[in-house]
């Protein structure tokens, strides 16, 4: 009878079907995403008009795309542990309402120091709703489907980080750069408040710390309506290593002693890269002769690219791992260098899509393999750790990208220094892949195996 009312959660998790649960889920994980994309870009679009407006410089700028860049650095690392600690959900829910309402605040900054206070503590809530979302999202995939599903829940970040150029094309020549922070600070805290009622907690992690057995019971109802619970039904996680308090040695454990370093790695140069283009092209576009509307469109084809660069790498990433991610940063780097030499509006668009397709699908590629590698127990800490570490490149990109443009260097060497960081993004993400292949290649594929035998006899 014991065996009849106790259940693994993480086979309840494998042998689902897609339905209204995972819709749901991926959908409200999508739509914060979208709101912190949106508001981490925000400033960026705002920041010609305002450079007009205030009269300052261009490379005063740096400083304030990089504060609230360290702001997500910090934040991924406090509201991974707070994730962890006491949910995914409240971290989400905490982190969306803080972001949000800084976001409005800086509607009333009148100086760049003010702006730069303003971006970094909403930076601390941007940071937190990241690594908690792919935690969420990756705990209730099976794992067949995880990088796909962590994808299609981030691609809701480039679209918002896009929807900035649609939003200042359209607005801000008729309301003024004011009108970027209304837009991300209102939708944001509607969107939280949302998420209070909608977001599920994970059930894994419930599990995991042998918390509300009730609220477990609730979830894994809807989550497969399929099977009938007892009223006395009983959980197990059905992973090893589930019930360690977290200390910061276990991302370093169990094979991750080389992975979690290189890991890393790759995220800094690749966030390097990624967050310098995204911070300045809508400035950078106006520095080579085109016009701040038209600036404004090419800049959201980058976003565009990375959701299809995503989409389309993610099915690679469930097959393959990190082995997936190695090419997207060798096509990039001679795209990225052509950028600063002249060209039409037409094959500078189309040159920004294919950057974006290769940085963001490469960003894409790195959270959904961060949230394959580490367990449930600590994959919210182990992940906040890579995209927390990973910020030191978010953080350092804008920054030099704002101490170059002092220099007054042409354009084109900016480019081509971008085109470097894809380089080295390119040798990292080799090593990292015959490493993470040593280390779990084997069990990927019985993993996948086992999911297809199991799909096969159930369909005959």
């Amino acid at each position: 009878m014991q065996a009849d009312r106790t259940f693994n959660i993480s086979t309840l998790i494998e042998e689902q079907k897609t339905g209204r649960f995972a819709v749901g889920l991926l959908f409200w994980c999508f739509l914060i995403m979208l709101m912190d994309g949106y508001d981490q870009t925000a400033v960026s679009f705002a920041a010609p008009a305002i450079i007009k407006e205030w009269h300052v410089a261009r490379g005063g700028f740096g400083p304030v795309f990089g504060a609230g860049l360290f702001g997500t650095l910090i934040g991924s690392f406090i509201f991974g542990y707070f994730g962890d600690r006491f949910g995914r959900k409240r971290a989400i829910v905490s982190g969306s309402l803080f972001f949000g309402l800084l976001t409005l605040v800086s509607v009333w900054a009148t100086s760049l120091p003010e702006l730069m206070l303003l971006r970094f503590i909403a930076g601390l809530g941007m940071g937190g709703v990241v690594p908690n979302s792919v935690a969420l999202v990756a705990e209730y995939a099976p794992k067949r489907l995880r990088a796909t599903w962590v994808t299609l829940m981030f691609s809701g970040f480039s679209i918002g980080a896009g929807s900035g150029g649609l939003v200042s094309s359209a607005l801000i020549h008729r309301y003024g750069w004011p009108v970027m922070f209304v837009v991300g600070g209102v939708g944001s805290l509607a969107v939280a408040l949302l998420l209070i009622v909608m977001l599920p907690e994970s059930a894994k992690l419930l599990v995991v710390r042998e918390r509300s057995i009730e609220t477990v019971r609730k979830l894994v109802a809807r989550l497969r309506p399929d099977i009938a619970l007892p009223a006395d039904a009983q959980f197990v996680p059905g992973e090893v290593q589930e019930k360690k308090r977290f200390v910061l040695k276990l991302i370093f454990s169990d094979g991750l002693r080389a992975i979690t370093p290189l890991l890393w790695i790759v995220f800094i140069v690749n966030s390097m890269a990624l967050y310098f283009l995204q911070n300045w092209l809508p400035i950078l576009m106006e520095g080579v002769g085109i016009n701040p509307q038209s600036a404004g469109l090419i800049t959201t084809m980058f976003s565009v690219g990375g959701v299809l660069g995503g989409l389309i790498l993610c099915r690679f990433v469930d097959r393959h791992g990190v082995l997936a991610i190695i090419s997207l940063p060798a096509i990039g780097c001679p795209v990225v260098a052509l950028l600063g030499h002249g060209m039409s509006e037409a094959w500078l668009m189309f040159a920004v899509f294919a950057t974006g397709f290769c940085v963001v699908g490469a960003q894409y590629g790195l959270y959904a393999v961060a949230g394959m590698i580490y367990p449930t127990s600590f994959r919210s800490a182990g992940v906040g750790s890579a995209i927390s570490v990973g910020k030191i490149g978010s953080v350092s990109g804008p920054v030099i990208g704002g101490i170059l443009l002092s220099m007054h260097l042409p354009f084109a060497q900016m480019f081509y220094a971008a085109s470097g960081l894809f380089l080295v993004a390119t040798v990292f993400s080799t090593v990292l892949a015959v490493l993470y292949r040593a280390r779990f290649g084997d069990e990927h594929s019985k993993d996948n195996t086992a999911i297809k035998m199991r799909s096969a006899l159930g369909d005959s």
